[in-house]
């Protein structure tokens, strides 16, 4: 069973410089094949075929280059034109120079160029072109056709016309490397964006998705919640109960009121991130009574909080607090038994690391980060990430994955701090 090919935007764009260059090397040998037509002879017209057959040598190569898997890169595709262009020189070499019509070819790689390929490279297709028209218009081997002011006395005339010519290809080579290049990195902009705002609006629906079955799940279990506390309670009031059997309902109880918490902290953080309200915390204290609370539902990680004196404060909703949960959950699902929690700042921004010393995160989930669609792993990563990218990224911050090369992973979480933010709040 065959499979296809994934599409490959790089491998088309050389495609159709083969086809490009095909046409030109096919209308060459029309004209040579005028000439011997007419003329004839053979005379002077070895050199000729020999570059039409070398160009088209390279060009059956290039072909069937691209039927391999091979990526083509901007170098690749540098030197495709670049044998363009000494493969025209050497062809306008042996016909005539810069008389023949035909060298007004060299605008077409580097119009290809400037669409294509970075400015840099751009330059150096627009110099070797100008290069070898400037050396046509001295050295070239005088060819019928297209000097016939050689034999007829016109040389003066023609003279100036050539450099005009040459003048013209000059500055049209100078426009099209400056301008082009410039709208062509403004439309890969463009579409840069584009892409980057179709993300966000998939994620925006992705996570509003999320949150419209969390707030629904909620809603649900308020009522097996509060049924199952009522038949505790019952339980717990029965004289007859064995101790044994009375500690595990009273261990119940607890963990049912604590569910109940949890559902009425989610309800008032989604209350107060619909009104965008925010309180000014100290980043440190933030960062240790978050790392103390989620502590408590996973009390068999070991864990340690490292923040340098007093802290600056910045303004953060509820959210920012479930989003740091998410990569200390993220962290305690690699297998670690310890985590470690850092909180350093700069006069602008504050960062939150979290350390941790497990299997270390899939390099496929370090690509995906940011990304609008994350894929979970085995340990159940991805889902977490995505709503603490979206919730830090609100607050104009940014969240980093690396994976360490004495094993495990660290995720840092950085935020902005405003200028009235270098004060601090007193624990």
């Amino acid at each position: 069973m065959k499979t296809s090919r994934a599409y490959s935007p790089s491998l088309d764009n050389l495609r159709n410089l083969l086809v490009i260059r095909s046409i030109a090397l096919l209308g060459q040998t029309g004209v040579l094949a005028y000439v011997v037509f007419a003329s004839r002879t053979t005379e002077n017209l070895w050199g000729v075929t020999i570059s039409l057959a070398v160009m088209a040598a390279l060009t059956v190569a290039s072909l069937w280059r691209t039927t391999r898997s091979w990526p083509v890169d901007d170098r690749e595709f540098l030197a495709q034109l670049l044998v363009d262009v000494l493969g025209w020189t050497a062809l306008m070499y042996c016909s005539g120079g810069a008389n023949n019509p035909f060298v007004s070819y060299y605008i077409v790689p580097l119009v290809i160029a400037a669409a294509v390929l970075p400015w840099r490279y751009t330059w150096l297709v627009a110099g070797i072109s100008l290069l070898a028209y400037s050396l046509l218009l001295y050295f070239y081997i005088p060819f019928p056709l297209f000097t016939p002011h050689a034999a007829m006395g016109h040389g003066d005339g023609a003279s100036v016309h050539i450099l005009g010519m040459w003048f013209n290809f000059l500055f049209s080579a100078g426009l099209i490397t400056y301008f082009v290049v410039r709208m062509a990195t403004t439309l890969r902009l463009q579409e840069a964006q584009a892409v980057a705002r179709r993300e966000d609006s998939l994620r925006n629906d992705q996570i509003m998705a999320v949150a419209s079955l969390a707030a629904g799940t909620a809603h649900e279990l308020g009522t097996p919640l509060s049924t199952m506390t009522v038949l505790v309670d019952e339980l717990l009031q029965d004289p007859q109960l064995g101790i044994q059997a009375r500690a595990d309902c009273e261990l119940l109880r607890d963990q049912l009121t604590q569910c109940k918490s949890t559902l009425s902290e989610l309800s008032r953080t989604a209350e107060l991130s619909s009104a965008q309200q925010t309180r000014p915390f100290a980043i440190g204290d933030f960062a240790r009574h978050t790392l103390e609370r989620w502590a408590v539902r996973r009390p068999g990680v070991i864990y340690s909080f490292e923040c340098a004196g007093d802290s600056p404060v910045i303004e953060l909703d509820p959210t920012m607090a479930q989003a740091l949960e998410n990569l200390l959950n993220n962290a305690a699902d690699t297998g670690s038994q310890k985590i470690a929690v850092s909180v350093s700042w700069r006069p602008n921004e504050a960062s939150i690391s979290v350390r941790d010393w497990g299997a270390g995160i899939s390099p496929e989930l370090l690509e995906q980060i940011g990304k609008p669609i994350i894929h979970a792993d085995k340990s159940g990563l991805g889902i977490g990430l995505m709503l603490s990218q979206a919730s830090v990224e609100r607050h104009g911050g940014r969240i980093e994955l690396r994976k360490l090369r004495e094993g495990g992973t660290l995720a840092t979480l950085t935020l902005p701090l405003k200028p009235q933010a270098t004060e601090t709040v007193q624990p």
